[in-house]
Parts: structure tokens; C-alpha cells; sequence
């Protein structure tokens, strides 16, 4: 009870309320089981796939790019200006940031690029792949090929990422091997 704020303590009041009781006595352990029952029978069915409309998964999609990559921006600008330091893990997670936020920029391009291509053929339900090895070979589509190859951002991306991960540890545990007087 020490640990919890001053706010919170009203809530811990009723919530012991509710373990003892109405009467004060202490709850069994498995009284509240009936209610849950009550609660899952009586509730309406809830889907985890619902039917939306048309673009609406594609423009959520996309928002999640843009707002990933604004994040990415305003981590690189702010690792980037302040520094907290200027060791190996820093860069690297430097690094990593930069082949993300290329990663994700490939993404939205792709993402257009897929639209602009083959609109008949994506509307009408054929499949894609089997016109894209047979049809017309353009700029565009040389563009989206190039575009498909995301792993050659991702990968290097995770590696700077584990690196600096890596490092941030081996130096937080250096840290408290030293204030620990352990000496190695």
C-alpha cells in the first residue's frame, strides 16, 4: 500500500470491498465464476473479423507507414542533434532507425506502385502473379520488382538494431558489475 499513489487508494478501497464481500466476509475462490458465466452467455457475439469498407484497410495500412515514418524521422532528428553519447551502440542504433526508415519509405512506394499496376486485372480477381511474369514489362513494374526486395533494408536494420541492443546491455551490466565493487 505505500507504493501507490494517493489517487489510486479509493479504487484499492473498493476493491477490497468487493473481495470480501457484501458481508464482510472473505470471498471463496471461485464465487465470482457464476457471474463470468452470466457475462458470456448474456453478451452479444463479437467477431474478430468484420466487413469494412473497401479502402478501408489499405488507407489504415498506409497511415501506419506514414506515422512510422514520421516517428523514425523525429527519433533521427533528436539522436541526431542532442546526442546522449557518442559510442558504437549509439550509431547503430542510428543506423538501424536510417535502414528502417528506408524500409518503410520502400514500403509506401511499393504500396503505390501495386496500385498503379494492373488495376484491371487486381479488380477483377485474377491473379497477379501469373500476368506480372506474362505481361508487359514497363518501368513501373521494374520499379515494384526492385521495390519487392524490402528484405535488403529489413535485415540490416535488425542487425544495427541487435547491435545496439547488444551493447546498451554488455555496458548497463559493466555499470553495475563496477558500482557493485565486483571487480572482474
Amino acid at each position: 500500500m505505500a507504493c501507490v499513489p494517493a489517487g489510486n487508494l479509493l479504487f484499492l478501497e473498493k476493491a477490497q470491498f468487493f473481495r470480501r464481500g457484501l458481508w464482510g466476509k472473505r470471498m471463496k475462490k471461485y464465487s465470482v465464476l457464476p457471474g463470468f458465466v452470466f457475462l458470456l452467455l448474456w453478451s452479444c457475439p463479437a467477431w474478430a473479423v468484420q466487413g469494412h469498407g473497401v479502402a478501408e484497410g489499405p488507407v489504415v495500412h498506409l497511415m501506419a507507414h506514414l506515422l512510422l515514418g514520421v516517428a523514425l524521422l523525429l527519433f533521427l532528428y533528436v539522436l541526431h542533434t542532442k546526442p546522449p553519447d557518442t559510442g558504437y551502440s549509439w550509431r547503430s542504433l542510428k543506423l538501424s532507425l536510417l535502414f528502417f526508415l528506408l524500409w518503410d519509405l520502400d514500403h509506401l512506394f511499393v504500396h503505390w506502385f501495386a496500385g498503379q499496376m494492373y488495376p484491371d486485372i487486381r479488380d477483377s480477381g485474377a491473379r497477379l502473379v501469373d500476368d506480372y511474369f506474362t505481361g508487359p514489362r514497363t518501368l513501373l513494374s521494374g520499379f515494384y520488382y526492385l521495390g519487392r526486395f524490402d528484405h535488403l533494408l529489413c535485415v540490416p536494420a535488425l542487425w544495427f538494431f541487435t547491435t545496439a541492443l547488444r551493447d546498451f546491455c554488455e555496458a548497463i551490466a559493466t555499470r553495475r558489475q563496477g558500482s557493485s565493487g565486483q571487480g572482474g
